[in-house]
């Protein structure tokens, strides 16, 4: 029951919030966009985090270049199931994974989405946005914990994170 009222809002938390605050910005002053790829399940309609109830607790923003630390990461995301899934495999040969969180929130309704990376002079910008509920938005009263993963061809570049916030309005 728990797991159908949760995806149930975040299914209405998709089809009102916007998808990307770079929808009609002209993205040529921010560089080249990199194509990437979210990893988790495939979804229909606007893109959500890969995940709201992790075992990340910390507000993070990393970059994840070879598979040791991937499977590090990949349990502590999953520490608060009984089962660990099992490990997306990344040939980090070819490919690298962006990782941001959130940190632990005391209710549903947040969320975290990177809505794309940019090659810009000499490293990679990547565009974070963080979601809140507002106000008059009905939340599930349980701890959440979200985070947004995507994977990208593999750069040495250095990476900067831009910080987008955004309140997510229930009328």
């Amino acid at each position: 029951m728990e797991r159908a009222l949760l995806i149930l809002f975040l299914l209405l938390l998709a089809t009102f919030c916007p998808h990307s605050a770079l929808q009609g910005q002209d993205t040529s002053k921010k560089g080249t966009p990199v194509s990437v790829t979210q990893l988790g399940p495939k979804r229909s309609g606007p893109r959500g985090p890969f995940m709201s109830y992790s075992g990340i607790e910390k507000q993070l923003r990393i970059v994840i270049r070879d598979r040791d630390t991937w499977g590090d990461m990949w349990k502590q995301i999953h520490s608060r199931q009984s089962e660990l899934p099992p490990l997306p495999e990344i040939d980090f040969s070819c490919e690298m994974i962006i990782f941001v969180s959130l940190g632990e929130r005391p209710t549903g309704g947040y969320g975290i989405i990177i809505e794309g990376v940019y090659e810009r002079d000499d490293r990679l910008e990547v565009n974070v946005q963080s979601i809140s509920p507002g106000k008059n938005c009905f939340v599930t009263q349980a701890l959440t914990a979200p985070i947004d993963i995507v994977r990208l061809p593999k750069t040495n570049r250095a990476v900067s994170f831009q910080e987008t916030e955004s309140v997510h309005d229930c009328k």
